[in-house]
């Protein structure tokens, strides 16, 4: 008892719409329930049609049509005849008893409440052996539960009361107590007083005797919801889904959970959903099962939300077509501003191309003026260099100008003193015994190598760099240059004619080509730009 307190507090707490969205799936998934339901069917048809006795074969004809009377009153009539014929071909009045109860059962079920009337007046419970008084009671207090409640010939209410409760206090007498059904009579009679919240505590217990989402679990579970009729909380709802779910999953046809749970929700607004479960469910279930009762009670009912269905589909139709022509109006709005963008982009596009083809040639004369000022630079560069080498030169030229016109000066006054004086045969000695002129040329070579290492420093290094490997030229003892290196720093200078570097370096032309051309053997870089590259070192 306190587990299933504790179950339906956690329902009220869960909300609804969690049930229904469960509900749904389950419908959804129907067909695959009435295939289960099918197929278990089946499997008693099979083992039926492998009997031979009468017995066995009443034995199972009898649970087929327990297994169908909330599935087919067509299927359910069908058996339940076979076994009155089984019953009086064995002569079993017992037997007879038993099929025409459950007939009167069947009868009421679908809504044939004269049928089962007229089985049960075969029958006076006075003269009903003890051991099928049960059955006679159970059904006697259907069918007068069936009266009292649909039927108002003949009989007042106070009379159908009154029998429905004697045939219930009778049942409750002949059945063990504890039991799913003996806590279902309770429960009815505590709703007879007016007890509800004993009814409540009934239909709880009768949970307790069954498996969930089986028929007598779905039957509990619609007695409980219905113990909360007329109140303000969710349970009436919440418990009826939870029966619904559970008639679906048991692939019951017979039922008033779905289509309660139906009106609930029309008046709460969910009109789509409860004329689906009244359309597609409730009407089609009943008529599969094709009783009388159900689609009755669907009928009173279906006009009313087919109608309210109809209304809120023909608004939602009224509010789509004018969605339609707003949308519409805003396509063509969009057309047209797509067309005025697709204009505006066209122009777009044809100026940044033109801008596009501006920078391109911009970017060309960038690169022209880019180029024209690297040469520039270059140009300035070799230009300063040239001015550095000239002023050097320069100071070195009228150096040794001044330098010789000085020692001619002083030379002329000696000269023309001693021949004044007579002393002609000392001068001519005098010259005689000048030193040769290749000291001159060395003294020449010591300050244009000291001078061009001063200017650049690094030629020598660089030089080498420009020759193979193992090729390199390294002046010997004093030199600073050698005659190759000699060759080279005038070639660097700017001096490319061996006539004027032969002049110069006072050799023979012959031998400044040779020297020319067996270094650029040994060049690292091409013959024809050895010489070039010799002038661009730094």
């Amino acid at each position: 008892m306190a587990a299933y307190v504790a179950v339906l507090c956690s329902c009220s707490r869960a909300g609804d719409n969690v049930l229904l969205e469960k509900l749904d799936n389950v419908l959804g998934q129907k067909e695959t329930y009435q295939g289960y339901f099918r197929d278990r069917m089946q499997v008693l048809k099979d083992v039926l049609s492998e009997q031979n006795d009468l017995e066995q074969i009443y034995g199972i004809n009898r649970r087929i049509a327990q297994g169908y009377s909330a599935h087919s009153f067509d299927s359910t009539l069908v058996y339940l005849q076979k076994n009155r014929r089984i019953a009086q071909l064995l002569g079993d009045s017992l037997k007879i008893m038993d099929t025409d109860f459950q007939l009167v059962k069947s009868y009421v079920m679908a809504g044939y409440s004269v049928e089962a009337g007229d089985i049960l007046n075969r029958y006076d419970g006075r003269t009903v052996p003890p051991q099928m008084l049960r059955e006679y009671y159970d059904a006697s207090h259907v069918w007068w539960g069936e009266i009292m409640a649909y039927t108002s010939k003949g009989i007042s209410a106070d009379e159908k009361w009154k029998q429905r409760n004697s045939f219930r206090d009778l049942l409750l007498s002949v059945t063990e107590e504890g039991t799913f059904g003996w806590y279902d009579l309770k429960r009815e009679e505590a709703e007879s007083e007016g007890d509800m919240q004993a009814a409540r505590s009934y239909a709880v217990k009768m949970m307790e005797q069954t498996q969930e989402n089986t028929r007598d679990y779905a039957k509990a579970c619609y007695f409980y919801a219905d113990s909360f009729k007329g109140t303000d909380g969710h349970e009436n709802e919440e418990w009826l889904i939870r029966s619904a779910i559970a008639d679906v999953m048991c692939a019951t046809n017979d039922y008033a959970s779905l289509n309660s749970l139906s009106r609930i929700l029309f008046t709460k607004g969910d009109i789509d959903r409860a004329f689906r479960y009244a359309a597609d469910h409730c009407m089609c279930d009943a008529l599969s099962y094709n009783g009388k009762l159900r689609p009755w009670q669907i009928s009173q009912f279906f006009p009313e939300i087919e109608k309210a269905y109809q209304l809120k589909h023909a608004r939602a139709t009224r509010v789509m077509v004018l969605m339609i022509v707003f949308i519409s109006a805003l396509l063509v709005v969009l057309l047209l501003l797509m067309l005025f963008i697709f204009k505006r982009q066209q122009i777009l596009d044809s100026i940044r191309l033109k801008l596009q083809e501006s920078y391109v040639q911009i970017e060309d004369r960038n690169h022209e003026l880019v180029a024209i000022n690297s040469r520039l630079v270059s140009l300035n560069a070799r230009m300063q260099e040239a001015d550095k080498v000239k002023q050097e030169y320069i100071a070195l030229f009228l150096s040794i100008v001044s330098e010789n016109i000085s020692k001619v000066r002083q030379y002329k006054n000696h000269v023309l003193k001693a021949i004044r004086q007579g002393k002609t045969r000392e001068v001519v000695q005098e010259i005689e015994m000048l030193p040769p002129i290749d000291e001159d040329i060395s003294e020449f070579y010591k300050m244009f190598d000291q001078t061009f290492v001063n200017l650049y420093p690094d030629f020598v290094d660089k030089f080498n760099a420009l020759l193979a490997d193992g090729a390199a030229i390294v002046p010997k003892g004093d030199d600073i240059l050698t005659p190759e290196l000699r060759i080279f720093a005038l070639i660097k200078l700017g001096i490319t004619d061996s006539s004027k570097i032969a002049s110069l370096l006072h050799y023979s032309a012959n031998t400044i080509y040779n020297y020319r051309a067996k270094t650029k053997n040994k060049a690292r870089v091409s013959r024809d730009s050895f010489e070039e590259a010799v002038r661009n070192i730094d």
